[in-house]
């Protein structure tokens, strides 16, 4: 029989044990590591901002994986868990390399590295960094899509030639605000319910997502319905996405975009 303290002394030891292994998921490195690494091949360099900062400039050969993008795009990342994974952001404020470092770990990676002052010191040495060139928004002319229109569940919709999964924001931010969308299309706002009631766009019906079980009352989607999800920035909507079975999220895309509401009701603008 094992006496009472001695349970409590190894619970104890657990707590601190799992404690030091969270604090260790990663190691925060600085430029002479980072450079290091750069010039030896030996490790991935994934960018943690949003993909469209990340077109704007980024340290060379980096990949591109956006926090709320994680469950998608981790198919991208190394097969090996011991393979070395440096992951950045806009600076010492930015959290988004931290936490995607965490989910990293949480995934089984051994190997993380956050590179805290992130791409503004590198771009401030002059080391190697790459861009994405855009065409010209500045011509004064209306926009027109990319591609094809394509048909989700009976309703013609333009997609995002960066990610299938998204709506083409540019196209539909004007429909939205304008109360034009196309018909057969269903606005679903996934925040908690009390921001829904707070303001949400014309027309949207509330089916929350939950964050901590990774999941949304999928029952509460109209069916024979193109659904278009939306939050505040995106990011929620992202998540909702990934975690759909495949059967319902054939017919679900998400909406990239900043809510903004007001006195006059709630619109949307690209972010």
């Amino acid at each position: 029989m094992i006496p009472n303290r001695w349970i409590s002394h190894l619970i104890m030891a657990i707590i601190l044990l799992s404690g030091t292994l969270l604090a260790s998921s990663y190691r925060v490195v600085d430029l002479t590591e980072v450079k290091t690494h750069y010039n030896a091949h030996d490790a991935l360099f994934i960018d943690a901002r949003d993909a469209e900062v990340y077109a704007q400039g980024t340290i060379l050969r980096a990949l591109n994986v956006p926090l709320k993008r994680f469950k998608r795009m981790k198919k991208w990342l190394p097969v090996r868990m011991d393979a070395p994974i440096l992951l950045f952001g806009d600076g010492v404020n930015a959290t988004h390399p931290v936490r995607l470092a965490e989910r990293c770990a949480r995934a089984g990676y051994t190997h993380v590295m956050v590179y805290r002052k992130g791409f503004p010191e590198w771009k401030q040495h002059a080391l190697p960094i790459m861009a994405i060139p855009k065409p010209c928004r500045c011509d004064g002319h209306p926009y027109t899509p990319q591609g094809k229109p394509v048909t989700v569940a009976g309703a013609k919709l333009y997609l995002s030639h960066e990610d299938e999964s998204q709506i083409d924001a540019r196209w539909m931010i004007p429909l939205i605000n304008n109360s034009t969308i196309p018909a057969g299309v269903q606005l679903v706002d996934v925040r908690p319910t009390k921001q829904y009631a707070a303001g949400h766009l014309k027309g949207a019906i509330s089916v929350p997502y939950d964050p901590e079980k990774q999941a949304m009352d999928i029952h509460r989607l109209p069916k024979g319905k193109a659904i278009l999800l939306y939050c505040k920035h995106g990011s929620i909507s992202a998540d909702a996405y990934a975690s759909l079975p495949d059967a319902v999220a054939e017919r679900v895309k998400v909406l990239e975009a900043d809510l903004k509401c007001g006195e006059q009701g709630c619109g949307v603008q690209g972010n």
